[in-house]
């Protein structure tokens, strides 16, 4: 995974996150826009997840195979 590529998503991680997240605490429970709304913070969670597992990964690979 390119530095650029982890930057990108991580940025969007983090929109999704801080964005879904603040929009939780104005909608009520039970409503569409609130299951919507928790649906795109677990995704975000899930991205943000998936981008630190592989930059860990990358670099344990790397670190492996002698640092090139």
């Amino acid at each position: 995974m390119g530095p650029q590529i982890g930057r990108m998503a991580l940025g969007w991680a983090a929109f999704l996150v801080l964005a879904s997240g603040a929009l939780l605490l104005t909608l009520s429970p039970g409503t569409p826009e609130f299951v919507v709304t928790l649906f795109t913070l677990c995704l975000g969670l899930l991205l943000g997840l998936v981008v630190v597992v592989g930059v860990v990964w990358t670099r344990r690979r790397e670190k492996r195979e002698g640092g090139n």
